[in-house]
């Protein structure tokens, strides 16, 4: 089977989406139901359910044993590696002759 490319243009705000038969009635059901149009139904489910998953995935939840774990090993003073001092000391003579450098995030 050959596949079709769609030439369609998008525009950046815009999503074609196809849904099953019974899944598109639910949702036209639903959107109804709000007293919403179907588009407005989509858009305030679409972004709902984005913003539900990049909450669970920048919050970081412990349990109480978890925080008092990483509370304590937060409070433990050990030496830098050996690795450690020597990227410490090039960095600080780059420093010193001018180099930038670039962090990562």
């Amino acid at each position: 089977m050959r596949a079709v490319k769609d030439t369609r243009k998008v525009s950046p705000g815009r999503m074609n989406i196809r849904l099953a038969a019974e899944v598109k009635e639910r949702v036209v059901r639903a959107a109804a139901l709000s007293g919403q149009d179907l588009t407005e139904f989509a858009v305030v489910a679409l972004s709902e359910k984005a913003a539900k998953v990049i909450e669970q995935h920048d919050q970081l939840v412990l349990s109480s044993a978890d925080y008092q774990f990483f509370l304590d090993k937060l409070s433990v003073r050990s030496k830098p590696s050996q690795r450690s001092r020597s990227v410490a000391a090039r960095y600080r003579k780059g420093i010193r002759d001018g180099v930038r450098h670039h962090l990562a995030d």
